[in-house]
């Protein structure tokens, strides 16, 4: 199987964030990495503003992702907090990278991840919604695992599988690898104040990939989750 051809341009920045054109093949995705929470405010603010009127019925799916540098332990307390917390909207993903480490947004992230009207897709979903919620009081209210979603809307395809990986999924629609160096997000990263590019990419296009199967799986499953304009 062919790996996809992956590489990404820097379109400028500041001390504040950058923004990267990151390409998949002719697939595109643009990226804001910021370590500035008032930053991530905006663009909370601009996520909540799209479904602002509660009259309409308006959804918006937005792919949600989370990185750490180690695996997940069920005892919160053992737990660092995420490297980044991604967020991804049609082919724009903003990228926070939690720096200095215990600089976690909650505040940031409260009014987001409650939203009556917006629907949050990812994968290990289970995993991320809990740690919010134990270790920063933050409750997801609507929240869908991607390999449920899409074994709940083609059980002929995906039959019992309902712990498909993104690298999986990719690979079953893409029919392409996807993959990437397992030192990509190693502990380095979290003393890092900055980013790779490489590290901007994968979690772009990890988001980026999330949110183009919460479109297919959500539409699948007859979801009403189009944004009226």
């Amino acid at each position: 199987m062919k790996s996809f051809n992956i590489r990404s341009i820097c379109l400028g920045g500041n001390d504040v964030e950058e923004v990267f054109d990151v390409e998949c093949d002719n697939m595109h995705c643009i990226a804001t990495v910021t370590s500035n929470a008032a930053r991530l405010m905006d663009s909370v603010g601009y996520l909540c503003q799209l479904v602002s009127n509660p009259n309409t019925g308006a959804r918006l799916r937005v792919s949600m992702d989370m990185i750490w540098d180690k695996p997940v332990d069920d005892a919160v307390a053992e737990l660092d907090p995420p490297v980044t917390l991604q967020f991804c909207y049609e082919h724009f993903c903003g990228i926070y990278h939690v720096n200095p480490a215990d600089n976690f947004p909650a505040s940031s992230l409260k009014n987001l991840l409650n939203h009556d009207n917006i629907d949050f897709f990812g994968f290990e979903m289970n995993y991320k919604v809990q740690y919010l919620r134990r270790a920063h009081d933050l409750v997801v209210k609507n929240w869908f695992d991607i390999p449920s979603e899409a074994h709940l809307s083609n059980p002929e395809r995906f039959g019992d599988k309902v712990d498909l990986s993104l690298q999986e999924m990719v690979s079953m629609d893409f029919s392409r690898e996807y993959s990437k160096a397992t030192d990509v997000f190693q502990s380095s990263c979290r003393r890092s104040s900055k980013l790779s590019t490489d590290q901007v990419i994968y979690a772009a296009l990890d988001c980026y990939f999330s949110y183009k199967f919460a479109v297919r799986v959500s539409i699948s499953s007859s979801f009403r989750l189009e944004l009226v304009l």
